[in-house]
């Protein structure tokens, strides 16, 4: 990872968007809010680009509300009557400025980093069966409760890699879950 700056080049995400708060025009309550970081669904049509409300009038802001949401709204439909596209909703996702995002390499160095100084030993990855990228479970066999520690600015770039089906486990610490989606070394 020599040779790379701090930030490294920023990996685009097909399912979040990274706007400064609150500029934002046409905003909703968040689904999911923690440790001062936002997930609010962003419904613009890319056929024909009328902003539809996000079909969900339910709880939000929890984590069981976020999936909730994922497993009844699976895609939205445009509100254009003469359009009518079916397509997968984006995510805002809202954070304190100032944080730096990171490419994936870097982001995964740092962790590596503050895993291993916060618990006081190795993350080693063994090799998954049936499986050529990394997994979550050396993070949470490390630190279960990790999502309760780790800092602001790792905790942001995790969920802006971290595939809006893959949230829920990841902060749950299920097993199996790949890192940021299928991270391959």
């Amino acid at each position: 990872m020599s040779g790379l700056d701090l930030v490294g080049t920023m990996e685009p995400s097909p399912d979040y968007l990274i706007q400064e708060p609150n500029s934002y025009p046409f905003k909703e309550a968040p689904i999911l809010s923690l440790k001062g970081v936002t997930l609010t669904p962003v419904c613009i049509c890319p056929e024909c680009g009328v902003i539809s409300k996000t079909p969900w009038s339910k709880s939000r802001g929890r984590l069981r509300d976020w999936a909730a949401f994922l497993e009844e709204v699976r895609y939205i439909i445009c509100s254009n009557e003469s359009c009518q596209t079916k397509f997968p909703q984006k995510y805002l996702l809202d954070f304190p400025k100032g944080i730096s995002i990171l490419n994936k390499s870097n982001l995964l160095h740092s962790l590596k980093s503050w895993f291993e100084e916060f618990s006081g030993r190795e993350i080693v990855w063994a090799e998954e069966e049936g499986s050529d990228s990394l997994h979550w479970d050396p993070f949470f066999q490390a630190v279960p409760n990790w999502a309760d520690h780790i800092p602001v600015h790792l905790f942001v770039n995790i969920l802006r890699y971290t595939p809006p089906k893959d949230l829920e486990g990841i902060l749950l610490g299920r097993k199996g879950i790949p890192l940021f989606g299928g991270f391959k070394v």
